[in-house]
């Protein structure tokens, strides 16, 4: 195989990926990593077509046409990298293309082929380190597949740096007395296929990773689903973090929601529900993880370290929202919501989600039998039900103290909830 070949069937290959790239964020243009790539790839692939071209198309086309789009490529493929980490694209990888075209304007390097070899490969190889930099010190996720990648693309620019080492030392005329030129080509081909097949595979990571955020999350409000939260309870048992070797299970749920949508509609109910997300995930910070259970009725779990700090965060939450007024449409017109929260608490080496969800739903009838906008506590099945009075945390409400109901005096320990 001759080097024009070999340049030929590098360029076919980084063509037919761009096609196949573009396509996909053609059918869904949110995805801009794949366009992106796709944009790098054809690039790549024209600028690579346009060097094996040399002597077939004019010089100026294949030296700073040619050369200056396979660096452009390069640069796009670093800044779909920093898309899919979530941040914005930069000019920095745009460096090398930079320092090249300076140095073209040098007529020693301009006149001559050597010289311009040297430094397209010096250019090259510092575009594909800054890719492998990229790939190092972006998001922790896909950590191996990241570092093969980075080796890929370090690997190559150790080829360009050996072009350029033996251009330097060798001085060639043309192409044809370039050193190892096929081989150097078939290298760049090999190192192609690796970083597509890596790059594919952390474009699936991250379709997967949506696809699992879909299936988990609840499309309207976006915290968790019911099916997202109970996966979650496992993790939370593995391993007690701060001392905090008990679980709490808080179930949310907001009264008389059914008055706001025959009064205002169910736009307004919309409003209230995203409202009380907004709350309650800012109430309750990185200590715990919240999800809706279904309609009005929402849950939090959590590690704590007893019944007080469960109690304390729930009655942030429920007092937070109780002192809220709700916008609910465009007119300005403002509602205000309470919610009954039960507390299902046990230690984490003994906890059972089945167990601890009944505890949570007998204590959450409690507080909506006393009245609502309340909060009461079950540890277990058999224990009886503690409701925490309004003024638990608030001094602006009348001091009570908390109530044991007996759970035979109060409901079933089977509920509709569950």
């Amino acid at each position: 195989m001759d080097y024009a070949t070999a340049m030929m069937l590098w360029a076919t290959e980084a063509l037919t990926l761009a096609i196949l790239m573009v396509c996909a964020w053609l059918h869904d243009r949110r995805q801009a990593v794949t366009g992106l790539w796709g944009l790098g790839f054809g690039l790549h692939g024209i600028g690579v077509a346009l060097v094996g071209l040399r002597g077939v198309v004019p010089d100026v086309v294949s030296v700073i046409g040619g050369n200056g789009l396979m660096l452009i490529g390069i640069a796009a493929w670093c800044n779909g990298v920093l898309l899919y980490d979530g941040h914005r694209m930069r000019f920095f990888p745009l460096a090398p293309l930079a320092a090249w075209l300076a140095a073209l304007l040098v007529p020693f390097i301009m006149e001559n082929f050597w010289t311009r070899s040297v430094a397209i490969q010096l250019a090259a190889g510092a575009s594909y380190l800054t890719l492998a930099m990229v790939l190092l010190y972006g998001r922790q996720e896909q950590r191996l597949t990241r570092l093969a990648f980075a080796l890929v693309s370090t690997v190559q620019a150790c080829l360009m740096f050996k072009m350029a080492f033996d251009c330097f030392h060798l001085r060639p005329s043309s192409f044809v007395e370039m050193p190892h030129l096929t081989s150097f080509a078939i290298g760049n081909i090999f190192c192609l296929v690796a970083g597509i097949l890596l790059g594919a595979q952390l474009l699936m990571a991250r379709s997967e990773a949506h696809l699992q955020h879909l299936a988990d999350s609840d499309p309207l409000t976006g915290v968790l689903n019911r099916r997202g939260l109970l996966d979650r309870f496992h993790q939370l048992c593995r391993k007690a973090v701060g001392g905090k070797n008990q679980i709490a299970i808080v179930i949310f749920d907001l009264d008389h929601f059914k008055q706001v949508n025959d009064r205002h509609g169910h736009k307004a109910g919309d409003t209230v529900l995203l409202e009380f997300c907004r709350v309650a995930t800012t109430c309750l910070g990185q200590r715990g993880i919240f999800g809706r259970m279904g309609g009005e009725e929402f849950a939090c779990m959590m590690q704590v370290g007893g019944a007080a700090e469960a109690i304390g965060i729930t009655e942030a939450i429920r007092l937070t929202l109780e002192h809220s007024d709700i916008v609910v449409d465009e007119a300005g017109t403002s509602v205000s919501v309470t919610v009954s929260c039960g507390i299902g608490l046990s230690p984490i080496a003994s906890a059972d989600l089945d167990q601890m969800l009944i505890c949570a739903d007998r204590a959450l009838y409690a507080a909506k039998f006393d009245g609502r906008n309340g909060t009461a506590i079950a540890s277990s099945l058999k224990d009886d039900i503690q409701l925490i009075g309004p003024g638990a945390i608030d001094p602006t409400h009348e001091e009570r103290e908390p109530v044991l109901l007996k759970r035979p005096a109060l409901v079933p320990i089977t509920g509709g909830r569950i």
